[in-house]
């Protein structure tokens, strides 16, 4: 039990409206922002009617795989107080490497596969290696890996894309992110659920693991963890090793996606678009907060904006208007969520 002053501190409204207002977004900001953006975008299509359709929502579900598989492994990252710049650059270079095996060293596709996770984690640990060791923010550290990452990609495809031959591809490569049901494979895309289940994963987790509480505490205040004898270096190295993993997973689905091309400027700002939709679902750029649902539906705003201009016929500069202006708003929210918010902590 603690004190009464601990528990007062604890509710939402003890900081006075805004500390309210701001524990309300938090929980039930990001499902509303979605409701409002896919209302905006019905009304903006409702001569065609084409964005409510079945087929289309099955679309931005699989649009959003890539990012949301990506953004997961930010989430823990965030959470913990760091940042990844390199997502991008890291999962173009899965591209070009699982392209590579394949086409040049004849390794199956599936092999490859699992390799092009796996190197993604790889990615993650060298991350997370630097940080721990050199003691230098994870910005720039992350700054750097993203131009290396992106060099090396380029100089292994020679700066051109590589594709797979088609006799490489098994019967179930092009079935993984298909947008068309299939009853006798699934009524939605495998990739989908894949990402359902590591999702579940990864709340699991963070709400019951030692390792997600650390993950937490370290976030909320690094020092106190120190001095409560928890393994910040092991701990930081953990999750960045997590996050590569989870980047190594959507460089694997953009590969797919591609249809089993190698391309070395693809993913080219990816890491903008998961940092807006861990903030955009309640994560804090100063860590200590996150959950998984949120960075869920932070994801799907962040497709349900790029598919609604496509239907509402938007151009493609006003799209990056937009996109823009949402990713200094989620910004601008966090640091409200900061100012006025009762906890430190976070729920998954």
């Amino acid at each position: 039990m603690g004190t009464a002053n601990d528990q007062i501190a604890q509710r939402p409204g003890s900081h006075g409206w805004r500390g309210t207002l701001a524990w309300v977004w938090t929980m039930f900001g990001p499902f509303l922002g979605l409701v409002l953006v896919t209302g905006l975008f019905a009304v903006l299509t409702r001569d065609s009617g084409s964005f409510l359709t079945v087929y289309n929502w099955r679309t931005i579900a699989v649009q959003s795989v890539i990012v949301a598989a990506s953004a997961l492994g930010m989430t823990v990252i965030i959470i913990s107080g760091g940042i990844d710049l390199s997502v991008g650059s890291a999962a173009a270079l899965v591209t070009v490497v699982c392209a590579l095996l394949v086409r040049d060293l004849h390794l199956p596709l599936a092999v490859a596969l699992i390799l092009g996770v796996l190197l993604g984690g790889t990615a993650g640990l060298l991350n997370g290696g630097l940080i721990t060791t050199l003691r230098v923010v994870p910005f720039i550290i992350t700054l750097g890996s993203l131009k290396a990452f992106r060099g090396l990609a380029k100089a292994l495809a020679h700066s051109s894309s590589i594709y797979v031959p088609a006799a490489a591809k098994g019967w179930w490569f092009g079935r993984v992110l298909k947008v068309e049901p299939d009853p006798s494979w699934c009524l939605v895309a495998p990739g989908v659920w894949m990402l359902l289940g590591l999702s579940v994963l990864l709340a699991v987790l963070l709400r019951y693991s030692v390792l997600g509480r650390h993950i937490f505490a370290i976030g909320s205040n690094e020092l106190a963890a120190r001095l409560c004898g928890i393994r910040v270096a092991r701990v930081k190295l953990a999750v960045y090793g997590l996050g590569g993993l989870a980047t190594g997973l959507a460089g694997v689905m953009q590969f797919i996606y591609l249809d089993a091309t190698g391309d070395p400027v693809t993913a080219d700002g990816l890491e903008l678009q998961v940092i807006a939709a861990v903030v955009i679902g309640g994560g804090s750029l100063r860590g200590g907060k996150g959950t998984v649902l949120g960075t869920l539906i932070g994801c799907l705003i962040m497709s349900v904006l790029n598919n609604g201009c496509v239907h509402a016929q938007i151009p493609n500069a006003w799209q990056d208007v937009i996109i823009g202006a949402i990713i200094v708003g989620a910004v601008a929210l966090d640091r409200f969520r900061r100012g006025g918010a009762a906890g430190g902590g976070g729920r998954v």
